[in-house]
């Protein structure tokens, strides 16, 4: 082991006692994760009392179809100085009449209102509040994907460059078994002293390439803890060999996408909130029926009138019936820009559609590219590695040298980080594909 020289040995070791750290680390299951963000996240909190507000607000007491009941009461003090001319039986008038003094009135009055007929507007209103109630949970759907997504890919960088380092520290490992090959070499004379400083420089930068792995996967694993709501300093491993969803079908997809979309989701929700306006707008044509019923009770006492007490006290019913027959035209143009509101959702709705048929063509295009590229590495693989096992062969019987030997090495770490990358592009496109189509929640245990 004298091969080797100290500085070179102290910074392997600690590589290796970071690998050793590392493999020691609880795994993280991607499920856990998940359920950590649902969990934690504040948007999903914040959304979940909006939808708890829309809950209750679908009432018929909102929608203004429900019995109201008021209880007014009163009481007046004054104060009147009042002087009373009368008539007289013959010519002329009767000498007047001074009166002053305090009064008061009491009154009570308790009154039943109920809508018997308000145009359909309270039956459109209800509906408008049932849609709201339903929107609210689309979007709540949306916010809990959009974290779901988040997670996800955050997961898939931690694995990705967690898969790169043990490519990594596979590759520091052939390049030290180089290293101790060439040095014996030296040492007999079969190899000079050039090769064995030029292995040794290989090693020394495969373990500097190593070091910017670790800082990289720290500092993804960082991200992810801020997204779980985690200290910066939770320690953990990350699940590498996520399965794949096998041969997505683009028509499928569309299909998925045109009933799940959470933006077109929204986008039948408000032309349902316009629609629903067209309704009520168009309620101020036909005439409103309210009954009423009410206890009154009046006391009144002046000493400064004629009337020095008056009580009443009874019940009345009764009903009302309005109908606006000219209001200068403002009730139209309310019905006009319920209409032109309408029709505003319908296209904003049909330029949802084409840009998301769009994206999904993008997409899907992009997932088909990129699995295309990882068949191809993935067959390509076996040729690297047996290329690597017969350089290395071929060095041990003085065929090649170390150079090449290196090269063969450098070639079959390029093919497993190749693997490596395009396997997380791929997963990547899944899932924007599965969001797009409106599937990511419910698919999340095949992630």
């Amino acid at each position: 082991m004298q091969i080797l020289n100290k500085q070179l040995w102290l910074m392997l070791l600690g590589l290796l006692l970071s690998i050793q750290e590392s493999h020691a680390q609880e795994i993280l299951e991607l499920e856990e994760a998940i359920n950590i963000a649902l969990e934690n996240n504040y948007d999903i909190r914040l959304e979940k009392y909006n939808v708890q507000i829309q809950s209750n607000n679908v009432s018929r007491a909102v929608a203004g179809q429900m019995p109201r009941v008021d209880l007014t009461a009163g009481y007046e003090y004054g104060y009147s100085d009042a002087e009373i001319i009368t008539r007289g039986q013959g010519e002329g008038t009767n000498p007047p009449l001074e009166l002053d003094g305090t009064s008061q009135d009491i009154t009570f009055k308790n009154q039943v209102t109920v809508p018997i007929f308000t145009g359909f507007a309270g039956k459109y209103r209800y509906k408008q509040l049932e849609s709201s109630r339903t929107m609210s949970e689309v979007q709540l759907a949306a916010v809990v994907e959009q974290s779901l997504a988040s997670t996800v890919t955050n997961y898939l960088q931690v694995a990705r460059f967690q898969s790169r380092l043990h490519i990594l520290e596979e590759n520091i490992a052939q390049s030290q078994d180089r290293l101790e090959r060439v040095t014996i070499d030296t040492q007999y004379g079969a190899a000079n002293s050039i090769l064995r400083l030029q292995a040794e420089v290989n090693l020394n930068n495969d373990s500097a390439t190593y070091r910017n792995a670790v800082l990289n996967y720290d500092n993804s694993k960082r991200d992810l803890n801020l997204l779980l709501g985690l200290s910066d300093n939770t320690n953990f491993t990350v699940q590498e060999n996520i399965l794949l969803v096998e041969n997505m079908d683009y028509a499928e997809l569309e299909n998925a996408m045109l009933m799940a979309n959470k933006q077109l989701l929204l986008s039948n929700q408000l032309i349902d909130q316009a629609t629903y306006n067209v309704k009520i707008s168009e309620s101020s044509l036909f005439p409103t029926i309210q009954g009423y019923a009410n206890i009154n009770y009046l006391d009144t006492e002046d000493e400064a009138s004629f009337l020095q007490n008056n009580t009443v006290f009874g019940p009345n019913v009764g009903v009302n019936l309005s109908l606006p027959i000219f209001t200068g035209g403002a009730q139209k143009i309310q019905r006009q820009n319920a209409k032109v509101s309408l029709e505003q959702q319908r296209l904003s709705k049909a330029n949802t559609e084409a840009q998301l048929k769009k994206e999904l063509q993008n997409a899907f295009a992009q997932y088909e590219n990129n699995r295309a590229q990882l068949r191809i590495e993935q067959a390509n693989l076996e040729t690297f590695e047996t290329n690597y096992t017969k350089s290395k062969e071929d060095f041990g019987y003085g065929l090649i040298d170390s150079s090449d030997l290196r090269q063969a090495q450098i070639n079959l770490a390029n093919a497993k980080n190749r693997i490596n990358d395009l396997t997380y592009n791929v997963k990547q496109s899944e899932i924007r594909l599965l969001q797009l189509s409106g599937q990511l929640q419910t698919s999340n245990e095949q992630l």
